[in-house]
């Protein structure tokens, strides 16, 4: 094999990993404060807020976002309901909540929850979108069922 034919062949690998295209691969990198958050569904890119810092934790039994719409998308998909997802999606990004093109993390799973509700059966909403009514009785704590030990018995 010809050293041009290696080159080509590693120019090729480099594009597909997006490593060798540049010819500085590690001062293109990104090293600034996080400003933003981007979600992605094949060509399509919502920007998403950062979530505020000051805010309230989220309830426990709310699932990540990834995970949720990961689900969502799973789920339309075996429906075959997943352009009613990609509208959505569009619908948001034509109406943000800023200026700057963004919209909250908040009003993004309302409309994920909109989409699944007009085509999954309630238990499979209840899966991808837990309420705190669906909890499991929580156990009693082992250690106030043991026996006290016997100490200079």
């Amino acid at each position: 094999s010809s050293p041009g034919a290696r080159q080509s062949s590693l120019e090729g690998a480099g594009a597909c990993l997006g490593v060798l295209s540049s010819p500085f691969p590690r001062a293109m990198l990104n090293r600034a404060p996080d400003k933003w958050r981007e979600w992605r569904l094949g060509n399509q890119v919502l920007s998403l807020y950062l979530p505020d810092p000051k805010a309230p934790p989220e309830p426990v039994e709310q699932k990540p976002l990834c995970e949720v719409s990961h689900m969502c998308i799973k789920a339309l998909k075996d429906k075959g309901e997943l352009p009613s997802l990609t509208a959505a999606i569009e619908g948001l990004n034509k109406a943000p909540d800023s200026p700057g093109g963004r919209v909250r993390e908040e009003r993004f799973r309302d409309t994920l929850k909109t989409v699944v509700l007009a085509v999954l059966t309630p238990d499979e909403v209840e899966d991808i979108f837990p309420t705190s009514e669906s909890k499991p009785p929580s156990r009693s704590p082992s250690k106030s069922s043991r026996r006290p030990s016997k100490m200079g018995a």
